[in-house]
């Protein structure tokens, strides 16, 4: 239902916006649209990177003329010319000037057969590490005698006997 009042809302206040326009109620006004004019122009020269160009333009109302210029790789100059005059479209004029500058031919040198290096073997042998016997370590170790013989004892009857073994 809001939409429907905003609608009524939004129709009723046309024809005001339209009579503070002078679009309403029978007036005609005249709308006043100003002739395009202008004019320009600029160049590029970069010798570092043979970047060298121009373009220039003019236009008034439907009338627009100009020109534009770029150096070729092959070391011509291209220039453009061109203008629009109302309905007869885009008309451009290709001037192409100078002589062209080639690299100079690059002439192929005979390939010397191929030789491959092939050096002798040579095993590198490195000496083998030479190892020493630990050293021997004598310090003053107590004496030691020999150990006493085995003893047993014998039980013979009531008497005992000490015997001794070797």
């Amino acid at each position: 239902m809001a939409f429907k009042v905003l609608a009524l809302l939004a129709l009723a206040a046309c024809p005001m916006v339209l009579a503070q326009y002078g679009q309403g109620h029978g007036q005609q006004v005249e709308q006043y649209v100003s002739e395009p004019h202008y004019a320009y122009e600029y160049a590029v020269k970069d010798e570092h990177t043979k970047d060298i160009h121009s373009h220039k333009e003019s236009r008034k109302g439907d009338k627009t003329e100009g020109e534009y210029s770029l150096v070729e790789p092959d070391g011509t100059i291209r220039t453009v010319k061109y203008h629009v005059d109302g309905k007869s479209g885009f008309i451009a004029e290709v001037i192409r000037s100078g002589h062209a500058v080639h690299a100079p031919a690059v002439v192929a040198k005979p390939v010397v057969a191929y030789k491959p290096i092939v050096a002798a073997y040579k095993p590198i042998v490195a000496a083998a590490p030479v190892y020493h016997a630990a050293p021997v370590y004598q310090h003053a170790a107590p004496a030691y005698h020999a150990a006493p013989a085995a003893t047993s004892y014998v039980q013979n009857g009531h008497n005992s006997q000490y015997n001794r073994h070797y």
